[in-house]
């Protein structure tokens, strides 16, 4: 019976190594931001949809943004920093990106990210990001130039005035206006999943400040605006908002 125990421990030792549910010490993440507006979470039609917002009645055409300084949160609050990863969304279309197979498996209580970025960034040589990378100022068209750095948000659209459709625009920029993201919520990240956020672009105009384009003011570039861009801010940081979790397709 000696004979067999060698082909036998091997078969063993395969059939563990091939267990398909063993589940992997690092993984990825990928993330999925859904536009949406007001407490049903109605999917937000970019151009043409109207959604009344109190006084207002606005459309959304253009929600661009540049991301940082991602973190997952431990089950004790704690930061786990994602480093030197960035992300640039344009939506509807360009909604998603993953963060990197760096990623301990395990429980976790939140995901953080910046709209911006840090100072030495957002004022250094673009021409250091070729080719596809988020900071490329010919993928996002986002940059001002050295001194002005970035901007962090374009949000743009139209509203009623007068009976006439309007343009809004607001630009958010420099550092003061940085907005840290934080979304709360159980993360069972023991295998490769896709996290999909909501933005609710309702809070934008009033997740903290309630803001109107016709009663303060349709336009920013984060300057001489009487604190409006740093508002607008404000809310955005807030429109941010858990919607599933569910394991990556093949």
């Amino acid at each position: 019976m000696k004979k067999f125990a060698l082909p036998l421990l091997v078969a063993g030792i395969l059939l563990t190594s091939c267990d398909p549910e063993k589940k992997p010490e690092i993984v990825n993440l990928e993330v999925v931001v859904q536009p949406v507006f007001g407490a049903g979470n109605a999917p937000v039609s970019y151009n043409d949809a109207s959604y009344a917002m109190g006084t207002d009645t606005v459309k959304f055409t253009r929600n661009d943004f540049v991301l940082s300084e991602f973190a997952l949160l431990d089950e004790q609050g704690a930061r786990v920093d994602i480093r030197n990863e960035y992300a640039y969304l344009s939506l509807p279309n360009r909604n998603s990106f993953t963060l990197p197979t760096t990623i301990a498996a395990g429980q976790y209580a939140g995901f953080a990210f910046t709209i911006g970025l840090d100072s030495t960034t957002n004022h250094g040589d673009p021409s250091i990001w070729g080719g596809s990378h988020p900071l490329n100022p010919a993928v996002n068209n986002l940059h001002w130039g050295w001194t002005g750095g970035y901007i962090f948000a374009a949000m743009e659209g139209y509203y009623q005035k007068d009976g006439a459709q309007t343009p809004w625009l607001y630009h958010i920029a420099l550092l003061e206006n940085r907005m840290e993201v934080v979304v709360e919520t159980p993360l069972d990240l023991t295998d490769f999943k896709t996290l999909t956020l909501q933005l609710d672009l309702e809070k934008f105009f009033k997740a903290v400040h309630t803001l109107s384009p016709n009663e303060d003011g349709d336009f920013s570039h984060s300057t001489f605006d009487n604190g409006l861009a740093h508002k607008l801010s404000e809310n955005l940081s807030q429109s941010f908002q858990f919607a599933s979790l569910e394991n990556q397709t093949p």
